[in-house]
């Protein structure tokens, strides 16, 4: 009987464990189909709804880092859309808590890729709101961006903020639209092995736009069309692709 008991409860709690984890992933599939809308949408404001609820959800569970990391890539988002949107005082109020939370995830894990990936790319979203912080800022940026391929080569960020290094640094101190375009595909490439990675997911479709942009900067405009059209059979709703992005790149051709 004891044996039996024993048997039974253990059932029990590993039944718990995994109803405790499959919350757990509900709750991160729930935050990146928001941050997918509020970034389809660029809206501000959603971003901030899905902020407030996704910290919420780590509040609640502080001990699940995947839930801190949600969070700080929906922060990241959130910091891009103020540049788009040249929304400074809204920048302001997010980018410590987006750095905190870096610093923390990299307490936890130094080698952690994404984490070393999103502090380049914080550091970027600083560049761009004030461009003489570059030649300070940017080489700390690129120590982030080595650090996250060192790390973990498979990680998308980490070609992504390459990417974004490559494409927004000045040519006289190091930048390239081409080594810029290597490093986007070889990001899409690695959004593109996984479905679950690539469904629901702003920084794929977001990364496809930046290869556009990066093809056009190169005058591969055939090639940046045929970006931004694969981008709307993904998904249509893109406007920043659909009303800005294609309709420039066909007046180049």
């Amino acid at each position: 009987m004891k044996t039996e008991k024993f048997i039974t409860t253990a059932i029990i709690i590993s039944l718990c464990l995994l109803g405790a984890e499959s919350l757990k992933g509900q709750q991160t599939k729930e935050i990146k189909k928001m941050a997918y809308k509020a970034y389809i949408n660029n809206s501000l404001d959603m971003w901030v709804s899905v902020e407030s609820k996704a910290r919420k959800k780590y509040e609640a569970n502080p001990e699940n880092f995947q839930l801190l990391l949600k969070l700080t890539e929906v922060q990241y988002g959130l910091l891009k859309a103020c540049i788009a949107n040249k929304n400074k005082k809204t920048y302001d109020m997010y980018k410590e808590k987006a750095s905190k939370n870096v610093e923390t995830m990299l307490d936890y894990n130094e080698k952690w890729a994404a984490a070393h990936a999103l502090k380049a790319g914080l550091l970027g979203v600083e560049m761009a709101f004030n461009q003489l912080k570059g030649m300070t800022l940017g080489p700390k940026s690129e120590k982030h961006i080595k650090k996250a391929i060192q790390y973990d080569k498979r990680e998308p960020l980490a070609w992504i903020e390459k990417g974004n290094s490559k494409l927004h640094t000045p040519k006289m101190f190091g930048g390239n639209s081409r080594k810029a375009i290597e490093s986007y595909k070889m990001a899409i490439k690695l959004f593109e092995q996984d479905s679950s990675l690539r469904r629901h997911n702003w920084k794929y479709i977001d990364t496809l736009a930046w290869l556009g942009r990066a093809y056009t900067k190169d005058e591969a405009y055939k090639k940046a069309l045929s970006v931004y059209k694969k981008a709307l059979e993904i998904e249509p709703d893109f406007n920043w692709v659909k009303y800005h992005l294609i309709k420039k790149v066909k007046q180049k051709i």
